[in-house]
């Protein structure tokens, strides 16, 4: 793009990182160019005059909200001609062509990825088990151990610690020793022993 096309808020994103999306976002949020302008002026220390900022909406902001308005209108006409088992096959077609053009040492990076993702998934879906199951679990025992006095509840340590070496199985981090925490129940019948209770 030559600097005669250019607006001058694109000239000066490039001295300013981040300027265009800043101003996108606001364009995009039905912001004043006034707003515009002084958000400009304040984050990034430039003047501008607003017919600068009306410049770049009409003549950059809006061609490309246009050009994917557009864009996305031609998708959904596609996709009503073609039906949603059209659109997999276009999408495997395109997957398969661009695979082609990939080095072994590529695909094996591409697979090793995929395997990743899976693995996160499964994780993900593991540990929303363990946790509602050890929800249940403690849900169960207070509710036994109501009606017997005052009991402390120790979570489920080996539960836990079954969770913490399937994550680093998973993600192949070393597994390490832990120590379980020190567990005790004090009952009634323990408290009335305790030395503190016969003083």
């Amino acid at each position: 793009m030559s600097r005669d096309q250019a607006s001058k808020i694109q000239i000066l994103s490039a001295k300013h990182k981040g300027l265009l999306w800043e101003v996108n976002a606001m364009l995009d949020s039905f912001a004043s160019l006034e707003a515009v302008q002084e958000m400009i002026e304040r984050k990034f220390g430039e003047k501008l005059s607003t017919t600068a900022v009306q410049t770049y909406k009409q003549k950059h902001w809006k061609v490309e909200k246009d050009r994917i308005r557009d864009q996305k209108a031609h998708l959904k006409a596609i996709a009503e001609i073609i039906g949603e088992d059209g659109l997999s096959a276009g999408v495997n077609a395109l997957l398969w062509q661009a695979l082609q053009t990939l080095t072994p040492t590529q695909l094996i990076a591409l697979k090793k990825v995929v395997n990743d993702d899976k693995k996160v998934e499964l994780m993900k879906k593991q540990f929303a088990l363990f946790a509602q199951e050890h929800r249940q679990k403690m849900k169960e025992r207070r509710s036994a151990q109501e009606g017997k006095g005052n009991v402390e509840i120790v979570e489920d340590f080996e539960a836990a610690q079954r969770m913490v070496e399937q994550a680093k199985e998973i993600f192949g981090i070393g597994r390490t020793a832990i120590a379980p925490p020190r567990q005790q129940l004090l009952g009634s019948a323990e408290q009335s022993q305790s030395p503190a209770a016969g003083s």
